[in-house]
């Protein structure tokens, strides 16, 4: 039962404003919190908030109903590692990388604003676009980007096509490349959930998934010069296909680059 404006804990009202400036509609906070619309409208009004004021947005609802392109299977592979889908749907994705948010906001067409949060203790800025779509909730639940993915154990794998794509947006999102120092090689690791890391192992025909020690997640991990360079060549062909279409955050290719140019030099 929906809690009652009567019985508003000073820590609900808190959370009531918080979900509208990090850009939750009103009409979905509610179900997202458990309270009456009543409440949530009065609580807002007695912040001072006029609801009216926040700009309507448009996008492509129908963008991820078929995924026929690089960039979308890139761009689900994103979603897969750092988006969020909520039973309400509610569509989020979150970044440190500002370039991979412009990147989703541009082709989703979505006219919204890019909404800029600020951590406590001086860490990096998050960057985030949120918004209600039944059509994109709907296909992104399809491709298993729902809520508590890490904890169910879902996951969705692309056909062989899309399958580096794929896995080039889930690595910016969710990987990580390492160089040795003072020696050759280095490490490519991808974080996931137990049976997501084993089914990777098992498409690619190769690295070693080992468990974080927090029990909570799992890594799939290669070292070899040999497995490297396939995932480098699996996840960086599909840029050739289409110039004007270039994907992926420069760093991460630049490191594994470093890892691979260690081999020549060593």
């Amino acid at each position: 039962m929906a809690i009652s404006y009567s019985k508003l804990t000073p820590q609900y009202r808190q959370q009531i404003i918080e979900a509208f400036h990090k850009g939750m509609e009103c009409r979905d906070i509610p179900t997202y919190l458990e309270v009456s619309e009543r409440s949530v409208s009065r609580v807002l009004a007695e912040a001072g908030i006029n609801t009216k004021r926040r700009n309507r947005y448009t996008l492509n609802e129908g963008y991820f109903d078929v995924i026929d392109s690089q960039i979308k299977a890139y761009l689900l592979g994103l979603m897969a590692a750092d988006g969020c889908v909520t039973s309400t749907n509610y569509v989020v994705f979150e970044s440190v990388q500002r370039e991979l948010v412009e990147l989703l906001k541009a082709e989703l067409q979505y006219t919204g604003e890019i909404r800029v949060i600020d951590p406590p203790g001086g860490y990096a800025s998050h960057y985030r676009i949120n918004f209600s779509s039944e059509g994109l909730a709907t296909a992104l639940s399809r491709y298993a980007v729902i809520a508590g993915r890490g904890i169910s154990g879902v996951y969705y794998f692309p056909e062989s096509d899309y399958l580096g794509s794929y896995l080039l947006g889930y690595f910016d999102g969710d990987g990580c490349a390492y160089v040795n120092k003072n020696r050759t090689g280095g490490l490519v690791c991808i974080v996931g959930s137990r049976p997501f890391t084993c089914e990777l192992a098992k498409q690619v025909d190769m690295g070693k998934v080992v468990i974080h020690q927090s029990q909570s997640v799992y890594y799939w991990r290669i070292y070899s010069r040999t497995h490297i360079q396939k995932f480098y060549d699996l996840v960086y062909a599909k840029n050739k296909l289409d110039p004007d279409k270039t994907f992926g955050l420069q760093y991460k290719k630049t490191k594994i680059e470093e890892i691979l140019g260690s081999y020549s030099r060593g």
